[in-house]
C-alpha cells in the first residue's frame, strides 16, 4: 500500500471506538504506523492494554480507555482523555458495536433487540454529541461512523435489530452533517461487506470451497473486503477528502449492495 495515502493523518489527535478487536484493532495499528495519535477505546481490558503495550513499544502515540459507551460516563471518560492528553480530537472513528446470528423477527427477543440498538446506534449517537461539542468549539473535525451495507438493504444473513441499528447510524450521520454543516465539521460513515477478521476464522477454517460459497453469494467479487481497504477510507475522509464531501455513506463490499 502506498504510504503517500497516509500521509493526511500525521500529527492528528484521532478516537477509535471498538479498537481492540477487529475492524478497529487493525485501523489503530495503522494510523498509529501513520504518525496519528490514538486514543482508543473497548470492553476487554486485557486486550487493549496488551495493544496499547505493544504499540507504545514500538514507539507510536497512543492510550486505551476501557469504557462501555452505551453509558454516557464511558463516553466521557475517552473524550476527556483525549483532551488532557492532547488538548483536542482532530478526527473520531465510531466503530464500536456488536453482531449476532440470524432470526426471524417472532424469534427475536426484546432483549436482543435493547442490547443491539443499545451497543450499534445508542452509543453512536452519544459519541457523537461529545464529539461534536468539542469540535464546535475547535472549529473543525472530522467524524466517521461505521455502519454497514445492510444500512441500505434487508439480509437474511442479520437480524432484525442489526439491519435496523445499522439503517440508523446512517440516518444519524445524515442528520448530524446537515446540522453542523457550517461548523467546519464533516461527517460521513462507511458501510463494508464481509471483513476478514478474527470474527471470519470459523469460516476460514471449513476450507476454500465454504469461504468461495459463502462470498460468491454476497458480492461479485467474491472476497472479504480488508482491513487495510477500510483504514486506507478512514484515513482519506479524515483529511484528504473534499471540503463538500459530507453526509456521504461510503460502501466498500465490491458491488454486494447492488447485487440481487
Amino acid at each position: 500500500m502506498n504510504d503517500t495515502s497516509y500521509s493526511s493523518v500525521e500529527g492528528k489527535v484521532m478516537l477509535v471506538t471498538g479498537g481492540t478487536s477487529g475492524i478497529g484493532k487493525a485501523v489503530t495499528q495503522v494510523l498509529c504506523e501513520q504518525g496519528a495519535s490514538v486514543v482508543f477505546t473497548g470492553r476487554n481490558e486485557t486486550a487493549g492494554n496488551a495493544t496499547s503495550e505493544n504499540l507504545t513499544r514500538d514507539g507510536y502515540d497512543c492510550h486505551f480507555v476501557s469504557a462501555d459507551l452505551t453509558e454516557p460516563e464511558g463516553v466521557t471518560r475517552i473524550v476527556d482523555t483525549c483532551l488532557s492528553q492532547y488538548g483536542r480530537l482532530d478526527v473520531a472513528f465510531n466503530n464500536a458495536g456488536i453482531f449476532d446470528n440470524a432470526a426471524i423477527f417472532y424469534e427475536y427477543s426484546d432483549t436482543d433487540w435493547d442490547q443491539m440498538i443499545s451497543s450499534n446506534l445508542t452509543s453512536i449517537f452519544l459519541c457523537m454529541k461529545a464529539e461534536l461539542e468539542i469540535m464546535v468549539e475547535q472549529g473543525d473535525g472530522v467524524i466517521i461512523n461505521n455502519a454497514s451495507v445492510v444500512g441500505h438493504r434487508a439480509t437474511q444473513r442479520a437480524t432484525p435489530g442489526y439491519v435496523a441499528s445499522k439503517h440508523g447510524v446512517i440516518g444519524l450521520t445524515r442528520q448530524a452533517a446537515l446540522q453542523y454543516a457550517n461548523s467546519g465539521i464533516r461527517i460521513n460513515s462507511i458501510s463494508p461487506g464481509p471483513t476478514f477478521t478474527e470474527i471470519q476464522q470459523p469460516l476460514v477454517d471449513r476450507g476454500a470451497d465454504a469461504v468461495a460459497e459463502h462470498l460468491s453469494a454476497l458480492n461479485p467479487r467474491s472476497q472479504f473486503v480488508s482491513t487495510e481497504e477500510i483504514a486506507e477510507i478512514i484515513i482519506f475522509l479524515s483529511g484528504t477528502a473534499p471540503n463538500m464531501l459530507t453526509g456521504q455513506d461510503i460502501a466498500i463490499d465490491g458491488g454486494q449492495m447492488y447485487k440481487l
